[in-house]
């Protein structure tokens, strides 16, 4: 098969197969539900059929690879499932027929953040999520309060989920190699999250709009009643946003009217 790289799409295929061995061990495969996004020429595709799934519903966005990958279809597992289009503007829980999935990917860096953060909206949907991204991504995603890294995307999916950095994956595992390297992270959803999302997303981008200023200065226009809560859960308002715990971003927005 013939075949381009496209770099709009951010296309470089894991080639190594004990990165792929790892990565498969993560989780476990045998009689679930798995999806996974971005399968390229199947590397990781193959391997997850090789641990028996129930089911496997794979997410290409680049059509060229259709036949390559229905090819792996009728001579691998019948039960795998081509879904053709781009992952940014897919709900995964209206196109799968499971209640509860495991996701494994290797997602493009240029979309990776965008994504993660759309899947908070129904993290219930899956039992684990297994993903390559961009090292600096990675660190964002498990960064502790007071450090550089931590930001917005670190609250929401630390408030959601528990996150575990596995091993990190050098460029020479890749085809074409990226300039970065990579990290492979493990995200559980939290059991029973009962969180109103767009609340607490707003109230984050508020207090990171600029990580200069002290969070008082963020916020005191838009929440009127800001040092008063502050004051109610024993927080200090004079802190910078990046000095805020997750739990008590909870805190303060359950506070909000």
């Amino acid at each position: 098969m013939k075949f381009q790289i496209k770099k709009k799409y951010g296309q470089h295929f894991l080639n190594e197969k004990s990165i792929i061995d790892k990565i498969i061990d993560i989780q476990k495969i045998k009689d679930n539900d798995i999806i996974e996004i971005g399968p390229g020429f199947g590397s990781l595709t193959n391997a997850i059929i090789e641990k028996k799934p129930n089911s496997l519903l794979i997410i290409e966005k680049d059509s060229s690879l259709k036949e390559h990958l229905e090819n792996i279809k009728k001579s691998k597992f019948k039960k795998l499932d081509l879904l053709f289009g781009d992952a940014l503007n897919l709900n995964l829980k209206e196109i799968s027929n499971s209640k509860k999935v495991f996701l494994i990917a290797n997602l493009p860096y240029n979309i990776a953040t965008t994504l993660i953060i759309n899947w908070i909206k129904y993290i219930n949907f899956f039992c684990c999520i297994t993903v390559m991204v961009q090292k600096e991504v990675a660190d964002r995603l498990i960064a502790k309060v007071s450090t550089k890294p931590y930001g917005r995307l670190s609250v929401l999916m630390q408030l959601h989920c528990k996150l575990e950095k596995k091993f990190d994956v050098e460029p020479e595992n890749f085809s074409p190699p990226p300039k970065v390297v990579s990290s492979v992270i493990k995200i559980t959803p939290t059991k029973n999250i009962n969180l109103n999302y767009d609340k607490i997303d707003q109230l984050l981008k508020d207090s990171f709009f600029s990580r200069r200023k002290i969070i008082k200065n963020n916020l005191l226009k838009k929440y009127h009643n800001i040092e008063k809560i502050f004051m109610e859960n024993n927080l200090d308002i004079s802190k910078r946003a990046q000095d805020i715990s997750p739990k008590d971003y909870l805190k303060i927005s359950k506070s909000l009217n």
